[in-house]
C-alpha cells in the first residue's frame, strides 16, 4: 500500500474528532453564556417613607379687644414622659396651633426616612387692643421626661404655634434620613394698642409671659415656649435618625 493510502483514514479519524471537539466547545459556551446571562439583577433597595404635609391659614380678619383678659397657663402638665410628649396651650383669639409627628421605623428596611412639610400663614389681619391683657404662663411644668418633651404657651390674639417631631430608624439600614421643614409667614398685619377709660381710669394693654420652674432635669430634648400679646410665632422642630 503506497504511504499516501495509509494516512488517509488517519487524516479522517483526526478531522472527525477535531468537529466532536469543537461542538462540544460550542455547547459549552453556549451553557455558559446562557447560565451567566440568566443571572437575576441585583434586588432594589427596600425603602420605608413617612412623610406628614399640613398647613394652616389666616387672613382679612378683624380683633377688637376690649378690655379682654385673656390666661394660657399649664401646671404640673407633661412631667415624667418617656417617648414623645407634646403639648400647646392657647388663650384668644384667632391663634393657630398644630402638633406634627412622623415615626418611620423598620427591622430590614435599607432605606429609611421621615419628614414633616409645615406652614402656617397670617396675613391682612387688623387687630385692636383697648386695655385688654394677656397672661402665659408654665408652672411645675415638662420637667423629667424622657426622650422628647416639647411645650408651649400663647395668650393673646394672631399668634402661631408649630410643633413637629420627625424620627427615622432602621436596625438594618444602610441610609436615610429625618427632617422638618416648618415655615411661617405674617405679613400685612395692623396691630393697635391704645389704653381705655378716663382719668385715674385708665387700662394699659399689658402682655406677661412666664416660666416657673418649668424645663427641669429632662433626658434627650426638650423645648418650652411662653408668649403672650399679638403676632407671635413659636416652632419647635425635632429630627431624629438613627441607623
Amino acid at each position: 500500500m503506497k504511504p499516501t493510502m495509509a494516512l488517509k483514514p488517519l487524516v479522517f479519524a483526526l478531522t472527525a474528532l477535531m468537529a466532536i471537539a469543537a461542538q462540544a466547545g460550542g455547547g459549552n459556551g453556549g451553557g455558559n453564556g446562557g447560565g451567566g446571562g440568566g443571572n437575576q439583577p441585583p434586588a432594589a433597595p427596600t425603602v420605608l417613607s413617612v412623610t406628614a404635609n399640613d398647613s394652616q391659614n389666616s387672613s382679612g380678619n378683624g380683633t377688637l379687644n376690649d378690655k379682654t383678659e385673656n390666661n394660657a397657663s399649664t401646671t404640673n402638665s407633661i412631667n415624667s414622659n418617656s417617648g414623645v410628649a407634646s403639648g400647646i396651650i392657647q388663650s384668644g383669639t384667632g391663634n393657630q396651633a398644630k402638633h406634627d409627628i412622623a415615626i418611620g421605623a423598620s427591622d430590614d428596611a435599607d432605606q429609611v426616612f421621615a419628614t414633616i412639610n409645615t406652614v402656617q400663614n397670617s396675613s391682612g389681619n387688623l387687630v385692636g387692643n383697648l386695655g385688654n391683657t394677656n397672661n402665659s404662663s408654665l408652672t411645675d411644668s415638662n420637667n423629667s421626661n424622657s426622650g422628647v418633651s416639647l411645650a408651649s404657651v400663647q395668650a393673646g390674639t394672631g399668634n402661631q404655634s408649630s410643633q413637629g417631631i420627625a424620627i427615622a430608624s432602621s436596625e438594618d439600614g444602610a441610609s436615610g434620613g429625618a427632617a422638618v421643614n416648618a415655615q411661617q409667614n405674617s405679613s400685612s398685619n395692623l396691630t393697635l394698642n391704645a389704653t381705655t377709660g378716663h382719668g385715674w381710669n385708665k387700662a394699659n394693654v399689658v402682655n406677661n409671659a412666664s416660666l416657673t420652674n418649668s424645663g427641669n432635669n429632662n433626658t434627650g430634648i426638650s423645648g418650652t415656649v411662653s408668649q403672650a400679646g399679638t403676632g407671635n410665632q413659636a416652632a419647635l422642630g425635632v429630627s431624629i435618625s438613627r441607623f
